[in-house]
């Protein structure tokens, strides 16, 4: 009687380790170098919906830009986690203006490893990047975040990025969300094929761009495994405090 009372005990332990669920809120969020808004403005926009991550996009550091004076000499990855009560990270794509442009990750949680690949760039074109982490979420939880900005002039580039991207995350030991301004509309290869056969979709068809007549959908977050996501809920929020839309998804992962 003992023994079979230990073995539904130890039953018991594989069927809650078998359903352990982490949700989390992620955002993605093309800022466009802040040039509508106030960094203020910003922080307080991305903390009002309480994120566990954010991918930034088009972040000025230091930068002195013509058509955002206001944001000149400021680093803005900084001031938006220290605003925002958040971790920042920070991706440099170019030199630019005197300062920096790139991408940038805001997190809840503090990091593990931080690394920044070089996306494929055939054409020579403005150079793209990878920001990636680890961090340690809870007490025993790891994920993979992520933040990316795709080639915006030519689709091959974006074919060539969306796969390099897939192959990098393809043997993670973590679960991984990657969110971004992808410059690809939903009935493209890179959307179509590429991240739809590889990735779990965690947005919906929603316009993002421009924001003040949203026309068409290029910013997205994705998932890996594809198996074991559940969407909770995605939105793109109406806003114009950029030329994009920010879209915030809830989503929750089953561990076997």
């Amino acid at each position: 009687m003992k023994k079979l009372f230990l073995i539904l005990v130890l039953l018991s332990a594989l069927s809650v380790n078998a359903q352990d669920t982490l949700r989390l809120r992620v955002m993605t969020y093309n800022l466009r170098f802040g040039e509508l808004a106030t960094v203020d403005q910003l922080a307080g926009h991305i903390k009002s919906f309480k994120p566990d991550f954010v991918a930034l996009e088009e972040v000025d550091v230091n930068t002195n830009r013509s058509l955002a004076p206001h944001q000149n000499g400021r680093n803005i990855i900084s001031e938006l986690a220290g605003k925002s009560d958040m971790f920042g990270l920070y991706g440099k794509a170019i030199n630019l203006h005197k300062g920096y442009y790139g991408i940038g990750i805001l997190s809840k949680y503090p990091y593990i490893s931080v690394n920044k690949l070089i996306l494929p760039n055939p054409q020579g074109s403005e150079p793209r990047v990878l920001l990636e982490a680890l961090f340690e979420v809870g007490k025993a939880d790891t994920i993979a975040f992520a933040a990316t900005h795709l080639d915006v002039k030519d689709e091959t580039t974006r074919e060539l990025q969306a796969e390099y991207i897939t192959g990098y995350f393809k043997n993670s030991p973590y679960p991984v969300i990657i969110g971004g301004d992808f410059n690809a509309k939903p009935d493209s290869k890179v959307i179509k094929q590429i991240m739809a056969h590889n990735w779990f979709d965690a947005t919906d068809s929603a316009l993002t761009f421009p924001a003040w007549e949203p026309k068409e959908k290029i910013d997205y977050i994705y998932a890996r495994p594809k198996k074991g996501w559940r969407l909770v809920r995605t939105q793109a929020i109406q806003s114009q405090l950029s030329d994009h839309l920010p879209v915030i998804t809830e989503l929750e992962y089953v561990k076997e």
